[in-house]
């Protein structure tokens, strides 16, 4: 009997891998266990949707077409939902055929597919969907089983009630994470306790809360945080892993990052949202061109020198410097990492969480982690001229580094190097290249509407003048929560080196004319003219563009 060739064979005869991309993925799913198509996906070989076309057509199993699919709930309710998620299933509803109907993001093991049939006493058929898109499914249903909404007892405002007070803590995160929200702020006001939601980077007000409630919601979460609850006047910094335990609900847990903070009428908490450890973005999901794309792998994967991710807070840069580990990584290499915090723990990397102090700073431990033989570091954030003079010196002795910084664009990071007293010929020989970056809001693809561009906006973009094309707007809908947008992705400006560059910046070259001649010579697309491109494609709206790159 005839082996069936496995998806990387596949994806090889069919000429969308080469045998050196298969053998680096291989190498990479030896080192962390995961689907080989994810780690495809990551690398930027191919898209979410592009995976599932291919695996789709790889495993026969067809794409979802959910108008064919007629809900039962008698039905679906027949599958324990911790048997559908250890088999990686989600019942949605019967065939005309009186089939169970189930999306899955890959082929199933067959013994679970006869398992789930014996418990419906019908045949089963799956359909593909993007891991992505099967996720968002899976916690619209949670949603809309379990009643978030938020009704105060009496008890919990004039009794020492900590149980009604903590099962309202979980109701706020288990809405938050189903609304993918990044943060949640708890703030105390004169009359009321406000709650505010960061989604998509725009924060949201979603309840106001009685304000006697707010010393009892602030010491559960120094208590599940391991903070100090009679420190009130001091700003404290915790961390705990959420999974409900008031609720009657199963969910995976989640990591939360808490920071409080003493203000005029209590203390304010803003926790975070932290993904699961090693769910890294991968780079090929950022939304970079394929130009882009290409130079940036192409530089980040020389063995010395040093890349910088650049932007203002909130830009990405840790997600694209994790992406760039993901991608890195591999039992041939000794990769380290000094950060503040660790927000996300990989396998295969060496993290250390940096506390700056009088007795350890960046560059101290920077220079430590050069005694451990390291092929690459990343270091969370250069913020001084100690820890940059270190990293140069590192880029320019056989290791790679990788790093963020804090400026508009990518020209502009050279004066900022220089202005933090960094040598100009270290920073001309050492710097391989740079990226900039912001995020924008995408489209929501279920009240997207074709539009024309206006004269006006065709002006603010910069192309007054030119003929109208048309764009995408979202006409707001309970997908988008009425914002007419659903979910993020980036813009990107990339800088590499040449002779002529580094001979500009060992000058001292002023930014605009760093920008000009990259522009003449560089191939160099800017955050605009990157975001103008998204505008055309219908991802994104120019008045997110100009509100990221004013």
């Amino acid at each position: 009997m005839a082996t069936k060739e496995r998806f990387g064979e596949y994806l090889l005869r069919r000429g969308v891998l080469t045998r050196e991309s298969v053998s680096a993925i291989l190498e990479e799913q030896r080192l962390v266990r995961e689907p080989f198509g994810q780690i495809v996906v990551r690398r930027g070989y191919l898209d979410e949707n592009q995976l599932t076309e291919q695996l789709s057509s790889y495993s026969g199993i067809p794409l979802l077409q959910m108008e064919d699919i007629h809900k039962d709930t008698d039905l679906t309710g027949r599958i324990p939902k911790k048997l559908a998620a250890k088999f990686g299933v989600l019942p949605l509803g019967r065939s005309d055929k009186n089939e169970l109907i189930c999306a899955c993001n890959g082929p199933v093991n067959l013994a679970a597919l006869q398992s789930i049939s014996k418990l419906v006493n019908r045949p089963v058929k799956l359909q593909l969907v993007p891991a992505s898109q099967l996720k968002k499914m899976l916690t619209d249903r949670i949603s809309r089983e379990f009643d978030t909404s938020i009704r105060i007892p009496a008890a919990a405002i004039y009794n020492e009630d900590i149980n009604l007070v903590a099962e309202l803590l979980e109701k706020l995160l288990l809405r938050a994470d189903t609304m993918d929200a990044s943060d949640v702020h708890i703030e105390p006001g004169k009359d009321e306790l406000i709650v505010r939601y960061r989604i998509d980077g725009m924060l949201t007000r979603v309840e106001s809360l009685p304000i006697a409630l707010m010393e009892k919601i602030v010491s559960r979460v120094k208590v599940l945080a391991s903070l100090d609850i009679a420190e009130r006047r001091m700003p404290q910094d915790g961390s705990f892993f959420f999974q409900p335990q008031y609720l009657d609900i199963e969910l995976t847990g989640f990591n939360i990052r808490v920071s409080t903070m003493p203000v005029v009428y209590g203390e304010k908490v803003v926790m975070r949202i932290l993904p699961p450890n090693d769910a890294v973005v991968g780079i090929g999901e950022l939304g970079m061109d394929g130009d882009t794309l290409n130079r940036f792998k192409a530089m980040a994967a020389s063995p010395y020198g040093i890349v910088l991710v650049t932007g203002p807070t909130g830009s990405g840069k840790s997600t694209t410097l994790y992406g760039l580990l993901q991608m890195l990584r591999d039992e041939t290499r000794n990769i380290a990492t000094l950060e503040d915090p660790v927000e996300l723990k990989m396998r295969g990397i060496n993290q250390t969480q940096i506390v700056p102090g009088p007795k350890i700073t960046f560059a101290g431990a920077l220079r430590s982690m050069l005694r451990q033989d390291p092929d690459i570091i990343m270091v969370g954030e250069i913020r001084d001229r100690e820890t940059i003079e270190v990293a140069l010196q590192a880029a320019i002795t056989g290791h790679l580094v990788l790093s963020s910084l804090h400026t508009n664009d990518a020209p502009s990071s050279f004066t900022r190097l220089l202005d933090m007293g960094a040598e100009p010929f270290l920073v001309a020989t050492s710097v391989r290249g740079i990226l900039a970056q912001r995020l924008v809001r995408r489209i929501c693809p279920v009240c997207r509407q074709p539009h024309e561009i206006s004269a006006n906006e065709l002006k603010m973009l910069g192309l007054e003048g030119q003929s109208p094309f048309m764009i995408s707007r979202g006409d707001g809908c309970d997908h988008c929560r009425g914002s007419g947008y659903a979910g993020r992705v980036g813009i990107f400006e990339w800088l590499d080196m040449d002779d002529r560059l580094k001979e500009m910046v060992a000058g001292r070259e002023t930014t605009e004319g760093l920008r000009r001649y990259a522009l003449e010579h560089r191939n160099f697309k800017t955050l605009r003219s990157n975001g103008v491109e998204k505008v055309r494609q219908g991802v994104t709206t120019p008045e997110e563009i100009m509100r990221v790159t004013m």
